[in-house]
């Protein structure tokens, strides 16, 4: 039986998500679908618009048939390791095929990864970001464009898949209608990009109903849709009562950028939004995604320790399943060396998911609903 994976924020899940698992089940008719999925902290350095358990509910109610959350210190890291963390996951349970969106589909990813997994460039140029250097050698390696975000994403996917052996086959499926940015919803459409669905939950100025399944709206109908806005006080706070030692340690903090960090807030003063802030610390070798990664990094104090830990000890944290995910995670237990885990326990957090439920107090502080404690998988 094929076991098909999907690596996924689903912030919101939305009708493009939905066309993607048809898409699944049109080509593999009796696969299992296994979805790691960011938690309530996001790969560019964003809160989730929904807790983690309301959007793996979502994806189970909507064809999902299994959904692992992707560790905290995998979600919020560039596209490699946030590639390599939820790779090393769906190794684990026994996946065989990545089914992925991508700007053009038609690339050979697995090829790409051939020819830029030795990749040595001149990234040391101060008014370039890491992410612009690295666009442009792969591209001068390769003759493609791959600075679009779901392409990078398609090649990081290939080049971890390279680095854990070649245990899957990659699927890139054609990305429809909307772009990853786009931040207007189409008229003739009913599939629209993330960013223009949250943009219209955010303003309130749009009808997003047609864009997103009945489930989704219903939980945006019911729960408080969070965004960097809620947590910028946190933040702030943070960040002013933090010495420049303290902030030195934060994990990803390099170059003296803790001094800009600091420095840029004391002159803006207690009314500046995080729009603002973030705008003061950017420039062309700091780019917005990567001050907002730092910022999660910050919020939560995450330092080098907390990532090696999530590195060397991994676990499966299962957010929901179905009776045939249930199935399949019985049928893989016995072949994983580490910890499966349905229910937090003091001793778990102690040993395995500190940072995870670290992450998960902060974020039900603004969205009131329990985060780690009390909570057990969704079950279909």
């Amino acid at each position: 039986m094929d076991v098909v994976g999907i690596i996924a924020e689903y912030n919101p899940f939305h009708n493009g998500h939905l066309y993607q698992l048809n898409v699944v089940k049109k080509k593999f008719p009796k696969a299992t679908i296994i979805v790691v999925m960011s938690g309530n902290f996001l790969e560019r350095g964003e809160p989730a618009i929904l807790d983690k358990w309301t959007r793996a509910r979502e994806a189970i109610l909507n064809g999902v048939n299994l959904v692992i959350e992707l560790p905290v210190g995998f979600c919020v890291q560039p596209a490699d390791r946030f590639a390599l963390g939820a790779m090393r996951i769906l190794r684990d349970l026994g996946v065989t095929k990545l089914v992925f969106g991508a700007e053009h589909a038609s690339y050979d990813f697995s090829r790409l990864a051939d020819l830029t997994g030795t990749i040595h460039g001149d990234f040391s140029i101060y008014n370039e970001s890491y992410a612009k250097a690295y666009q442009r050698i792969v591209t001068q390696e390769t003759g493609l464009d791959i600075s679009n975000p779901n392409d990078l994403l398609g090649l990081s996917y290939a080049k971890a898949n390279l680095l854990l052996g070649n245990f899957l086959n990659l699927y890139p499926i054609q990305r429809q209608a909307a772009a990853y940015h786009d931040q207007n919803l189409p008229k003739d459409s009913t599939i629209a990009s993330a960013s223009a669905i949250r943009s219209g939950i955010f303003t309130k100025k749009a009808d997003i109903s047609k864009y997103v399944p009945k489930e989704t709206l219903e939980d945006i109908k019911n729960n408080l849709s969070l965004s960097w806005q809620d947590f910028w006080p946190m933040l702030r706070y943070r960040i002013s009562t933090s010495s420049i030692e303290e902030l030195a340690q934060i994990y990803a903090m390099n170059e003296g950028l803790e001094y800009r960090i600091k420095s840029k807030l004391e002159r803006l003063g207690p009314k500046a939004t995080f729009e603002e802030w973030i705008s003061s610390v950017k420039s062309k070798r700091y780019t917005y995604t990567h001050l907002s990664r730092i910022a999660i990094m910050i919020l939560l104090h995450v330092k080098n320790s907390d990532i090696e830990v999530i590195e060397q000890f991994p676990y499966i944290r299962v957010l929901g399943f179905d009776e045939t995910g249930k199935a399949h995670l019985n049928n893989i237990k016995k072949a994983i060396e580490f910890p499966i885990i349905a229910k937090v326990s003091q001793k778990i957090v102690k040993n395995k998911l500190e940072l995870d439920h670290q992450a998960g107090l902060v974020y039900e502080q603004f969205n009131g609903s329990r985060q780690e404690y009390g909570r057990i998988p969704f079950r279909r």
